[in-house]
């Protein structure tokens, strides 16, 4: 048995409810709010163990007796044309297991691999990826102009992929909701290596419109940097640099960091780091926001967690047990005290009953 009970929890968010944040959205539903006090209270505590999408949750749950307590799904359909039918089928989708998986005890996040929005054909990812050419750059003085072509182009696929958000809204499910995802590596159309602050304003406007028209009260927001910025050569800290990709405490709720391995710029293997320094660039980025480790190979090692930090609210691995993240580390890692699963999970609806 773990040593993290949930009376433990109940005895964190007690003692720590003074340090509750207020959410960038001041609409935000209860059971959002809840989620967000929740991993605010885990700081230093404990982290959530999570995971990328619904298979590898299954795998995980096979390999180690417990299910992740965070599920990553993707908004994006991911098969072009977007709004054809093939690409609805999938969002739908995502939207479908996302509500189960809150149903059944457990908290939801959510990126966009957002497809360029003037190249239907094209990508998320400015070059070419798999079997799609390169998507090219994207027009930001346009798109952020009313009344020119790109702009409405965005706006269609802001208001398409807020048509899908709105019914986990209408179910009242709390979605860590993780747009413009490694927002300033520069792999993806959205990052404006130039000009990062037009990047910003991007997330400003998707913000305005999903808030403030929308009212999609059940998103928290996360800020996610990637693990290295745009700029060339291997200096993966570049603060002014990233600073000018942020678009200000008023629009974010928690902070975070992608790190893969990688020995060009200096990441170690997961299970031999917990990413001090990853930690250490994002609190000079967002120094009032608490900290995930948004996406991963693997959960760091809970050990050196527990002993010395960094204080990860949640680790999100991104692939299941395989080669890239062994059998063996899952069970240790799912396992560990340190570790929440879905299974030790508080219950966050008002009347304190998961739905």
């Amino acid at each position: 048995m773990k040593r993290i009970s949930l009376l433990t929890v109940v005895l964190c968010l007690l003692t720590r409810a003074s340090r509750a944040l207020e959410p960038a959205n001041p609409d935000l539903t209860a059971e959002a709010r809840a989620v967000l006090n929740y991993l605010v209270s885990l700081e230093g505590r404990a982290t959530l163990g999570g995971v990328s999408g619904s298979r590898n949750a299954e795998a995980i749950k096979e390999v180690c007796g417990r299910y992740p307590a965070v599920l990553a799904l993707d908004l994006s359909g991911w098969n072009s044309p977007p709004w054809g039918d093939s690409y609805n089928r999938v969002v739908q989708d995502s939207v479908d297991r996302a509500e189960q998986w809150w149903r059944e005890g457990g908290i939801v996040a959510m990126q966009l691999h957002w497809i360029h929005p003037s190249n239907p054909d094209g990508s998320a990812w400015r070059g070419k990826h798999g079997r799609k050419e390169a998507s090219g750059p994207f027009d930001f003085d346009a798109a952020l102009t009313p009344g020119t072509k790109t702009h409405r182009e965005l706006m269609r696929d802001l208001k398409g992929h807020a048509d899908y958000l709105q019914q986990l809204s209408d179910a009242r499910v709390p979605v860590l909701w993780r747009p413009f995802h490694e927002i300033d590596g520069g792999w993806f159309w959205w990052t404006d290596g130039e000009k990062p602050d037009n990047t910003a304003a991007l997330w400003r406007m998707m913000f305005d419109y999903f808030v403030k028209e929308r009212k999609l009260n059940n998103l928290i927001w996360v800020y996610n940097a990637g693990l290295h910025p745009a700029r060339k050569g291997k200096d993966v800290e570049q603060i002014d640099f990233r600073r000018r990709f942020y678009p200000d405490d008023r629009y974010v709720d928690i902070s975070g960091i992608d790190i893969y391995p990688n020995d060009w710029y200096g990441w170690k293997d997961y299970r031999e780091d917990t990413y001090h320094k990853a930690y250490e660039i994002m609190k000079q980025v967002s120094p009032n926001k608490p900290m995930a480790l948004a996406e991963g190979a693997g959960i760091p090692d809970p050990d050196m967690m527990a002993q010395k930090g960094p204080p990860w609210v949640y680790c999100l691995a991104w692939w299941g047990p395989g080669k890239r993240h062994p059998e063996e580390w899952v069970k240790h890692t799912y396992n560990h005290e340190f570790v929440i699963t879905r299974d030790e999970l508080p219950q966050f609806t008002p009347q304190g009953e998961k739905q």
